[in-house]
């Protein structure tokens, strides 16, 4: 399992005050009652780039 960071460049607005990584083997969805404040905003191509690293997961086993 490979977390991802997140750098300062991959904030459009927003951000975190310490190193931060997500996590594309856990996939969440919160309520909205959950969410205290809002962080901030993520670069697309960073998303992307988790939403790829996720799908691996999701692939059934090779049969050899």
């Amino acid at each position: 399992m490979r977390r991802i960071p997140l750098d300062d460049a991959d904030w459009v607005e927003g951000g975190m005050p310490r190193q931060s990584y997500a996590s594309p083997w856990v996939v969440a969805s919160p309520k909205h009652a959950a969410i205290v404040r809002r962080q901030g905003r993520l670069e697309e191509s960073f998303v992307q780039t988790v939403v790829d690293a996720l799908e691996t997961y999701l692939e059934p086993p090779h049969e050899d």
